[in-house]
């Protein structure tokens, strides 16, 4: 197998156009979410496809960011359409207690990152079946589920 930094002669890849190779989406055939992003050299590796590992502290790093921006694409509380790149990556059970890892993050515009950690009678948890449910003060809950993979729509991942 060939080395691609051998062939255009550099020890680094990270500082290079190669750095950001075009990256291979697997997707739950049945709800359309991400399951993991990796690229045919890992595939040759035989890496284990799956989301990225968690992180020990607070700040997740870049493939992890990454992995939640894309799985999300937009704020995860219900209706918002803000996309994830202008989003806080927010912890859904506060660190420490919670990890930092893509079961325990999901992406929030400040609008609603604020709302969640400073206004009074709102909860953030996790759903049943793993999508965001929000409680309003009222007691009413809504679910929110990041689209299918490959879409826009504002679908149930079933």
């Amino acid at each position: 197998m060939l080395d691609v930094g051998a062939l255009i002669g550099v020890s680094d890849l990270d500082r290079t156009a190669l750095a950001h190779r075009p990256h291979v989406a697997i997707v739950d055939k049945l709800r359309g979410g991400l399951v993991a992003l990796t690229d045919a050299a890992g595939i040759r590796r035989g890496a284990a496809l799956g989301p990225p590992p968690e992180t020990d502290g607070y700040t997740p790093g870049a493939v992890l960011d990454r992995f939640v921006r894309l799985r999300d694409r937009r704020c995860r509380f219900p209706g918002c359409r803000r996309r994830a790149r202008t989003c806080d990556l927010d912890h859904r059970l506060e660190w420490p207690e919670g990890p930092t890892a893509h079961h325990n993050l999901c992406c929030l515009c400040e609008h609603h990152h604020r709302l969640k950690h400073q206004a009074p009678g709102w909860r953030f948890d996790e759903a049943d079946d793993g999508g965001l449910a929000v409680t309003m003060p009222n007691g009413e809950v809504l679910v929110s589920h990041p689209p299918r993979f490959g879409t826009d729509l504002d679908l149930p991942p079933y």
